[in-house]
């Protein structure tokens, strides 16, 4: 019997180590996983303008070691223009990488300023299987965001404050235009971000058609967030140190039981 409880110990105190090992592997998988675009350039970085789409707007950009600064001029003919900045997820050191699965990734954050600008537009193309011709630019998968700039002519001339976004990627949303191009009804609920080819920062609807202005870029990055999953490993973990807790409590109970019958012998 003495023999038996000893076996029993040693597979408790076995078995609550191996679930503390699995927690804490676990909970290393959970950390953030995080890519920087700039300034770290980890993706080939390119002008955007509306050529691909039949218009007429140009950008120039220009790259420093905190500062990618994009010079556009937004021209009228179409009713969809803009001009920006590219960052080709599909070309990592001037290298094919392939597409870029961002369902990884639940988060992104975005510092930027501009010239005249109040707005901006992110924009995630991704390859979709059906709409998509050969990876054509012109037939991606369009998904949209729009975000607060700074811009610095309206804000005392300073080039020091940048509007910081942080929003999740579940916030990127098909526009109507890019649906009625497909012929599509209404948004089928598909975003295929396992299949990334571009993202974009262009200008936003308050850009003046025919006037130079200037997007400024700080920081970007996008990041697995993972909070509320690590709060869940939290109260597992609470709930195996409770269990080993009682464990402990039971395994004294035993051995001052048989401590009191020796006594009594």
């Amino acid at each position: 019997m003495k023999k038996n409880n000893r076996i029993v110990k040693w597979l408790g105190v076995l078995a609550f180590s191996a679930m503390l090992v699995m927690w804490g592997v676990e909970f290393w998988r959970s950390c953030d996983d995080f890519v920087e675009f700039f300034p770290e350039r980890t993706f080939d970085i390119f002008p955007l303008n509306d050529s691909a789409v039949g218009g007429f707007s140009t950008s120039e950009v220009q790259l420093t070691d905190t500062l990618l600064i994009a010079s556009v001029n937004i021209r009228t003919g179409k009713a969809f223009t803009y001009a920006g900045v590219v960052f080709n997820l599909k070309s990592v050191g001037k290298r094919p990488a392939g597409l870029l699965d961002l369902t990884k990734f639940d988060s992104l954050e975005v510092r930027v300023a501009s010239k005249r600008m109040n707005s901006m537009k992110l924009r995630i193309l991704t390859d979709d299987p059906v709409y998509t011709h050969n990876g054509d630019y012109a037939t991606l998968r369009v998904l949209e965001k729009d975000i607060p700039s700074a811009p610095y002519l309206l804000m005392g001339g300073s080039k020091e404050r940048f509007a910081v976004s942080k929003i999740a990627l579940s916030e990127f949303k098909v526009p109507e235009w890019w649906l009625s191009s497909q012929g599509l009804e209404k948004d089928d609920g598909m975003t295929y971000l396992n299949r990334a080819s571009f993202f974009e920062i262009a200008s936003g609807g308050s850009t003046l058609r025919g006037i130079p202005d200037e997007m400024e870029i700080r920081y970007v990055r996008i990041w697995c967030d993972n909070s509320e999953y690590r709060k869940t490993l939290y109260g597992v973990l609470a709930c195996i140190l409770f269990g080993f807790v009682l464990f402990y409590v039971y395994a004294l109970k035993t051995r001052g039981g048989k401590d009191a019958k020796k006594l009594d012998a």
